[in-house]
């Protein structure tokens, strides 16, 4: 049952796209006759000259983690669970963004001139522990490219009717256009414009559910209608059966696996790691601490709007499937937030979440292409077929694999949706499929002991075990494997922690009987054109440390060299460097406000609520709404003009070169 004619769905996909494109590539026109930066130069297309500010990255990472699933999951898993939801999802990818931030901060100070974490596998651990690490790398972009497509072209095609097929095909079409002509650059701008409209619209829902009309129109009524909804279909999952009750069986096991086994979809997702690269060091933490904290207003206040309205509203003829509650398939979709929009906003909730899915799966989706695309040249092509290929032949490289990349997950997405596997069955397998190379992609940048048969057993073993220990459990619990069994809350817990703790023992039990003693001076060296002297070191018995006497020379290792006209200078290596200084000057108090953070939304708020079970008051469930309706606001501010204000300067050059036509003329200051 559509809620929006087929007209809306194609317009939403055909015209935005156009428009994006458009946009997209004028700007790029833009940037390429009146800046410093030349998006045909490698290292722009695919590190944006690792110079954003922290602003816009903050923004970027948001944009990597706010997909369509944001949205239909948390307001589903609300839909069935209650209020607690809402804080688990946001914590989890707070808990997520906050290690990543971590790690991402020592590629910074370990391996700056790295374009892809890829290459310190390479200089590590040579080319099986390369090939394994690109196996996970692959295996995650894979899993997360098909999740981001097929939750967006889902919603979209159950908003208005059109078919999935379509929704598929034509989504990567319109990023592409875009795509090939900027890279990464191009992909933050459109990060940027994507999320200001999003957000607008996550607050117009949020506002709407509050205080809008005579069905809710506040916190009070709605309390009043989720108390009479724990009477006709009470949740006995939760204390007192009640929807209104912080400790809910549901709610704890989505925090456990929220908490546990969702790092893979950032630590195995090169376009994670691409965003780290691209920014400027001294930024980096900040970033990402603002992002984690844009994700979970978003998460928390999605779903203490839509989603309990959606449980409010099922026995209101006006919902779209009264008399009945939603189905499997419908609940599969993610879909208890769109109808629950239906009945607040008419015809305008449905086109809102039409317009946030199309935003939030071509901006996630974009990053995901120019990651591959990165993979493709730096790891595939110039470490096994051309060693010394140039800024050209890279280019080349990149622009086909965002083309057969777009084509190839929108072939297999075609197939996904074929046979029935919906956002509900992707979001967990990501976990399962992910979770496996946390540990051993997390040591591969600040652990010298990590050896490499350490490296490769965790990222494989980890792998397969989780693998076993998903389909077994679900046998064990559930008596059958199925799409439906495969996603119960236990299953997906057994099987996401198995692979999260073999790749972890594995890893670390293997390392420490043959420890490695790895010199992080020769992945500092990556990018830069030369190697690094290193004296030979022996093990306590004597003797040499396999790899640590050994500095490959750059003939033999491509990943130490620089791309000839790549667009790499000696003056932005200095900068950089400087840069990389304050950020690790600014690591304990990062880290300090991270655990504050932490320990807030892990135990000093939630314990009580979940630990007592009392079923929240009237002004307590007020003081959620007023909280999540405030968080939203303050992020929608941030995101539109934080940017704006940190590159006003910036802004105003350009416009005035614009204006009076002043072109910059590239001047390529190479090193030696």
């Amino acid at each position: 049952m559509s809620l929006l004619p087929e007209s809306a769905g194609y317009a939403t996909i055909l015209a935005g796209g156009a428009f994006f494109a458009v946009l997209m590539n004028g700007l790029t026109w833009v940037q390429r006759r009146y800046t410093q930066f030349d998006p045909a130069r490698i290292e722009e297309f695919s590190s944006a000259s690792r110079s954003v500010k922290t602003g816009m990255l903050s923004i970027g990472i948001t944009s990597a983690w706010v997909w369509a699933a944001l949205f239909l999951q948390t307001g589903t898993l609300t839909y069935l669970n209650g209020v607690s939801i809402p804080w688990w999802f946001g914590m989890g990818g707070f808990v997520e963004i906050a290690a990543f931030a971590f790690i991402s901060s020592k590629v910074k100070v370990n391996a700056g001139g790295a374009s892809t974490y890829l290459q310190v596998a390479k200089v590590r651990f040579g080319t099986l522990g390369h090939l394994a690490y690109m196996f996970a790398a692959i295996v995650a972009n894979f899993v997360v490219g098909s999740e981001i497509l097929i939750g967006g072209a889902g919603v979209i095609s159950g908003m208005t009717g059109i078919s999935p097929y379509a929704a598929i095909w034509l989504l990567p079409t319109v990023i592409v256009a875009y795509v090939l002509t900027g890279g990464l650059r191009a992909t933050f701008v459109a990060d940027y414009l994507h999320c200001c409209i999003l957000y607008t619209c996550v607050l117009v829902l949020v506002l709407a559910t509050y205080t809008r009309g005579d069905i809710i129109g506040s916190p009070g009524k709605l309390y009043d209608l989720l108390l009479a909804a724990s009477e006709v279909t009470p949740q006995p999952g939760n204390a007192h059966s009640s929807y209104l009750s912080f400790r809910s069986d549901g709610g704890m096991y989505y925090a456990i696996t929220a908490a546990t086994s969702f790092f893979g979809l950032s630590f195995c997702d090169q376009s994670y790691w691409q965003r780290s690269i691209a920014s400027r060091p001294a930024g980096t933490s900040k970033a990402f601490i603002f992002a984690g904290c844009f994700f979970f207003s978003a998460a928390f206040a999605i779903g203490s709007s839509m989603g309990l309205a959606a449980r409010a509203l099922e026995s209101n003829p006006a919902f779209p499937t009264y008399p009945n509650p939603l189905s499997l398939a419908e609940i599969g979709a993610g879909l208890a937030g769109p109808y629950a929009s239906k009945v607040i906003l008419g015809k305008a909730g449905p086109a809102m979440y039409t317009i946030i899915a199309f935003m939030a799966t071509t901006s996630a989706l974009s990053a995901q292409y120019v990651a591959v695309s990165t993979i493709m040249s730096y790891d595939v092509y110039r470490e096994y077929f051309n060693k010394k290929a140039t800024n050209t032949q890279l280019m080349r490289v990149n622009h086909i694999a965002v083309v057969a990349w777009a084509i190839f997950l929108a072939g297999i997405d075609s197939v996904f949706s074929h046979i029935g596997l919906d956002l509900n069955f992707l979001f967990y397998f990501m976990a399962v499929c992910t979770s496996g190379s946390v540990l051993p992609i997390g040591l591969l940048m600040c652990w010298t002991k990590l050896n490499k048969v350490g490296a490769i057993v965790g990222v494989i073993g980890g792998l397969v075990v989780g693998f076993i220990g998903w389909l077994v459990s679900a046998v064990k619990l559930e008596g059958v494997i199925n799409t439906t069994t495969l996603t119960a809350s236990k299953v997906i817990l057994s099987g996401s922690l198995s692979a999260l703790g073999a790749g972890a023992i594995f890893s670390i039990a293997i390392s420490l009987l043959k420890p490695a003693s790895f010199d992080f001076e020769l992945t500092r060296a990556i990018g830069s054109g030369h190697t690094v002297s290193r004296p030979v070191t022996q093990t306590s018995s004597g003797e040499k440390e396999v790899g640590s006497q050994e500095v490959p020379s750059i003939d033999y290792e491509p990943a130490l060299a620089k791309v000839e006209g790549g667009g790499r200078t000696a003056a932005a290596d200095a900068d950089y460097a400087e840069g990389v200084k304050k950020l690790e000057a600014s690591q304990t108090r990062f880290r300090l406000i991270t655990a504050a953070f932490l320990l807030v939304i892990l135990v000093l708020i939630p314990a009580p609520l979940a630990g007592t079970g009392v079923v929240y008051t009237k002004g307590l469930f007020t003081l959620q709404c007023v909280a999540a309706a405030t968080f939203v606001f303050v992020s929608t501010l941030l995101i539109i003009f934080w940017p704006i204000v940190e590159s006003w300067k910036d802004l105003s050059t350009i416009f005035h070169r614009f204006v009076k036509n002043e072109r910059i003329d590239f001047v390529r200051e190479e090193q030696d």
